[in-house]
């Protein structure tokens, strides 16, 4: 049985300048600002991109409990659960797999490099993460979060 060499090609084909490679990451990282700011220069839904975006988006799962955000049960951390238990290092080591968990889950543009939970002087959790941004160049910062 012989093999048809004959190719029928429908609709227009994309030059080769124009083609992009197929990637599993946008370097543009474009969303709204949250929590809704009021901006009277750029309205109720600003947007925010890059690495604030980033930062804002890893504040707004730890502050958020699961279950409290509206058609996403699953989103955050339950770090308030903790508020009550003994602070010694077992609930440190839970409040830490807590926070790599949710992190894993939500934000895949993040890699983890570092998670810090301490005591403040008047009696607070305070939560320090040390992150690396995927994208074309990696960079490093840190976000601190108070419970």
């Amino acid at each position: 049985m012989a093999i048809s060499s004959n190719t029928t090609t429908f609709g227009n084909l994309v030059p080769g300048p124009m083609q992009r490679p197929v990637t599993g990451q946008d370097p543009r990282l474009v969303g709204l600002a949250y929590p809704v700011p009021v901006d009277p220069k750029n309205g109720y839904f600003s947007k925010m991109s890059g690495l604030s975006l980033v930062k804002s988006n890893l504040r707004s799962i730890l502050k958020t409990e699961r279950g409290e955000r509206f058609m996403r049960p699953d989103y955050g951390c339950n770090l308030r659960k903790f508020l009550m238990e003994p602070l010694d290092a077992v609930t440190f080591s839970l409040i830490k797999e807590e926070i790599v968990i949710a992190i894993r889950r939500y934000l895949s543009t993040v890699s983890l490099g570092k998670v810090q939970v301490f005591e403040t002087v008047d009696s607070n959790l305070k939560v320090n993460l040390f992150c690396n941004y995927r994208n074309l160049t990696s960079t490093s910062f840190n976000v601190g979060v108070r419970i």
